[in-house]
């Protein structure tokens, strides 16, 4: 928040290429690196900011990216190799049609849904290319294949359209010719996959999403931190203490990853959870037990991994079991409520960007949360004074504060107004914050609007028979009507100023500002 707009698009971009160095460094794809970055910074408070600064930067390499996809379509390959071309487009068409079809059939969707989803994926993207560059890079791709790829993304791209199209009939005549056993079967699959779920199965499935969250995140943290030991601490330690800097490095590195392990290692279920559960399944247990051992064998392999890496397999299986079994000693009540405030300022920190909009950590007194919202261009109450918004009396709900630029108003009057692009503080309950978001972020998007190419100036030369004869400017509603700017009257060699009571006589010439589709209406 302290940097300005040159300085963050420095920090911003060097952060960007500077994760993509060390993607490259710890041996996955450059695209990787640069895409952890974004999400990193996509997650923080300020992503609007920085979004806005990058833009430029961004419109910038997309199109050199895309001029240079265009300038490796090489029309000799195209007419070389034209059958392969065909054949992958139709692979692709194809298999894109079925198995994205078939994919939306098995998430609940109606036949209908699937089908016109499946016709809107026939093409592969930009993507599609840089796999083919790392496979040429690698070794594993002949040149050749690049254009064909190339050549197939383009045509995939040109047919897409008419697929999409396409697609509505499609439906309709697979409907139609669809044996009603087979319809009636994909239906009942549709009606129950998409109805309202039972107690347990929500709580279960809170449950495995908070489980694989946890086992995924605390994971990948702990694998870099081991990559980063290996590749840097330990050549860090041994060049200053040559004797002790493998140990040194080692008791660093465990001891930074202490609490990521114990949160891997500890239970993602509650005593509440496990108590509806239990009431209604008596079977419950076994799941989690099965949970508990996942999550205890990916901490100790982890630690086997870091200690067999530094020294040798003996080492790691002796010492990693040692200090596991440690780690598991160490359930302890107080332990347990340390690492559960750590992980939630953890996963706090994580979503600060979602939370400071909802105000869900942000509570006044029970149940009265603190919000901030940014109001886009749609906001039905844009323009209106607050006692005039409906704020309070429809939605139930105070501002406690507008932010519009560096300018804070803090408890304004019930004659302010809002406008796009302030960041109103809302005090309101959880379903009235909720119900409010998109009420007031309503279409919040800073793309420009389309230009509007069919306004201009031109001109109008009136009949003996036109309508406009004998008129005066207000009896011929240019405005009102046609939606014109009436700028002059050209009558003879003359330019005229019209006024209120000008009369339109034959062939006069009006110049106007308007829509030139509705000079014929004229």
């Amino acid at each position: 928040r302290f940097l300005n707009s040159e300085t963050l698009l420095i920090v911003s971009m060097g952060l960007c290429l500077g994760m993509a160095v060390f993607s490259v460094a710890c041996g996955v794809s450059l695209a990787l690196g640069a895409f952890v970055m974004g999400s990193i910074l996509a997650g923080t408070s300020f992503a609007e900011r920085i979004e806005r600064i990058t833009v430029p930067v961004k419109d910038l390499f997309g199109s050199v990216f895309f001029i240079s996809v265009g300038m490796m379509v090489n029309p000799t390959i195209i007419a070389d190799y034209w059958m392969p071309i065909f054949i992958l487009s139709g692979v692709v068409i194809v298999g894109m049609i079925f198995f994205g079809t078939f994919g939306m059939l098995l998430t609940g969707q109606s036949l209908r849904v699937a089908i016109e989803s499946g016709f809107s994926l026939t093409q592969i993207g930009e993507f599609a290319f840089i796999i083919a560059s790392l496979g040429m890079g690698l070794g594993v791709l002949d040149a050749q294949i690049y254009p064909i790829v190339v050549a197939v993304s383009v045509v995939t791209t040109f047919t897409t359209p008419y697929f999409i199209r396409m697609a509505p009939p499609a439906a309709r005549w697979v409907e139609s010719h669809l044996p009603q056993k087979l319809h009636f079967l994909i239906d009942r699959y549709s009606e129950s996959a998409t109805a309202e779920q039972s107690v347990v199965k929500e709580l279960w499935r809170s449950l495995l999403k908070r489980y694989l969250w946890r086992v995924v995140l605390y994971s990948m943290v702990l694998i870099a931190m081991c990559i980063i030991t290996q590749r840097y601490l330990i050549p860090f330690a041994l060049g200053v203490f040559p004797n002790w800097g493998r140990l040194l490095g080692t008791v660093v590195a465990l001891f930074l990853m202490t609490p990521f392990l114990m949160a891997l290692t500890y239970p993602a279920s509650k005593n509440t959870e496990r108590k509806r559960l239990r009431e209604c399944n008596a079977k419950f247990d076994v799941p989690l037990i099965i949970m508990t051992v996942v999550r205890l064998l990916i901490a100790m392999m982890i630690i086997v991994y870091l200690l067999s890496s530094v020294y040798s397999m003996a080492v790691g299986w002796t010492l990693g079991v040692l200090l596991f079994i440690a780690l598991l000693m160490s359930y302890s009540k107080t332990v347990k409520a340390r690492l559960s405030k750590i992980e939630t300022r953890f996963i706090d920190n994580l979503n600060e960007r979602e939370l400071r909009r909802s105000g869900a950590k942000n509570s006044l007194v029970p149940n009265m949360h603190l919000a901030y919202m940014t109001v886009g261009y749609d906001c039905p109450f844009v323009g209106e004074q607050l006692k005039n918004s409906g704020l309070r009396s429809r939605y139930g709900v105070s501002v406690s504060s507008i932010q519009r630029g560096n300018n804070m108003i803090m408890v304004p009057a019930a004659e302010a107004r809002v406008f796009p692009g302030d960041i109103l503080g809302v005090i309101g309950s959880d379903e009235e914050i909720q119900a409010l978001l998109p009420v007031v972020e309503a279409d919040n998007d800073t793309e420009a609007p389309p230009a509007v190419d069919n306004v201009r100036l031109t001109s109008v030369r009136l009949r003996e028979d036109s309508p406009m004869v004998g008129k005066t400017v207000v009896t011929s509603r240019l405005r009102e009507t046609y939606e014109a700017l009436l700028v002059a009257v050209q009558r003879s060699d003359c330019y005229i100023q019209a006024d209120a009571v000008t009369v339109f006589a034959p062939g006069d010439v009006l110049w106007m500002v308007c829509d030139v589709d509705r000079v014929k209406d004229i």
